[in-house]
């Protein structure tokens, strides 16, 4: 038996082997001398947990096999194994799968709203400043995501292992979602982003809305970017694959400036792995544009769905959008669904053409009569 600490968790861990199988869990306690006594008692349900002959894995085993063979190796398995503390913390994982109740997850959610929402901070000066902010609670979708972590973790034991585990109406137990934003820039206002006196957040805009690439993708460096081919090369998307983005002329001609200013400015070629953006204090930049300009209740994230907008605008069907938004499930690219090409004729255009036509008619009758 061995007592760790996790890099990033306040408390011990306790590593063991029994019945020839490795366990490492949380003892939920941050000073050593309590950590060993809640090692013992771990110890000691595992040893007689392994006793029971084919008996029915519990939550907490579910989770483990689920980390060990699926999550631990994901991009994400940081964010991951914090969600599964949570389940260890407000949970009882000693509860065989079969026996989760409803009930059960509903006491869970109940423990976790009622948990501040700095519990993550980690230094004393987080702490202090997250105690001086108006109290916080966990927000029902990062509950939600906890749920979703232990839904996996359970069917991971059901499909691979052949475990029975309850039958639960999950999305009956999870917080409603709130809906999508629908927020996008009008023509006018992109107009206006494009107008301001920051050349290079004006370039990185244009850049954004015409490729439709998340925050984190826009980080290009010039060894990415081919001018002569018209496109840029991102090595990893958000779902872990990468993904080539054809430029637009207005893009690729802003480029191009950009790369002459930098030859005349420093007499060379700006090498491969320089940035072609100017990112310091972009947050600052941005968030004195959106004041400046008074867009109301407009996000980085929102020039993304303006491509999606105007691609739909434009008549790109969803299939073809959901490729070019990099998006892993066509119901993610549904959100445009509502939005209708510019040349389809809606319910409202045929309306206003039928009001045209009346009006039309009486100015003619009108003009009869007099």
């Amino acid at each position: 038996m061995r007592l760790y600490q996790r890099p990033g968790s306040p408390f011990w861990w306790v590593d063991t082997t029994i019945a020839g199988r490795r366990y490492r869990e949380s003892t939920g306690e941050a000073g050593k001398r309590e950590a060993a006594k809640a090692a013992d008692r771990i110890i000691d349900r595992l040893q007689r947990q392994a006793k029971r002959s084919g008996a029915v894995w519990t939550v907490g085993e579910c989770l483990t096999r689920w980390w060990e063979d699926h999550a631990s190796h994901l991009r994400s398995a940081d964010s991951i194994w914090s969600n599964i503390e949570n389940l260890d913390r407000c949970l009882d994982c000693t509860t065989a799968a079969d026996a989760l109740t409803s009930a059960m997850l509903m006491d869970f959610r109940a423990r976790r709203r009622g948990e501040p929402a700095h519990r993550g901070a980690r230094t004393k000066k987080a702490i202090e400043a997250a105690a001086k902010r108006p109290p916080r609670f966990v927000s029902p979708p990062t509950i939600n995501r906890d749920l979703s972590y232990l839904q996996a973790a359970l069917a991971h034991a059901r499909d691979i292992h052949g475990q029975p585990v309850a039958a639960l109406p999950w999305s009956k137990i999870k917080y409603a979602e709130n809906q999508p934003r629908n927020r996008f820039a009008s023509h006018d206002e992109f107009d206006a982003m494009r107008a301001n006196d920051d050349a290079d957040m004006a370039d990185l805009i244009l850049a954004a809305v015409a490729t439709g690439l998340r925050r984190g993708n826009m980080r290009w460096r010039w060894h990415m970017v081919d001018l002569r081919g018209a496109s840029v090369t991102i090595a990893r998307t958000k779902g872990g694959v990468p993904m080539v983005v054809r430029l637009a002329p207005p893009v690729v001609e802003m480029l191009k400036r950009r790369r002459q200013g930098i030859v005349a400015a420093t007499g060379e070629i700006p090498g491969g792995g320089a940035d072609v953006f100017e990112w310091r204090n972009y947050r600052r930049r941005w968030e004195a544009l959106r004041k400046a300009l008074g867009l109301v209740d407009f996000r980085w994230h929102d020039l993304r769905h303006t491509f999606g907008t105007w691609a739909r605008k434009a008549g790109v069907d969803l299939p073809t959008l959901k490729e070019a938004m990099a998006h892993k499930d066509i119901k993610t690219t549904a959100r445009y669904a509502h939005v209708e090409p510019d040349d389809v004729t809606s319910t409202f255009d045929k309306v206003a053409a039928r009001m045209a036509q009346s009006t039309a008619h009486e100015t003619d009758k009108e003009s009869k009569v007099s």
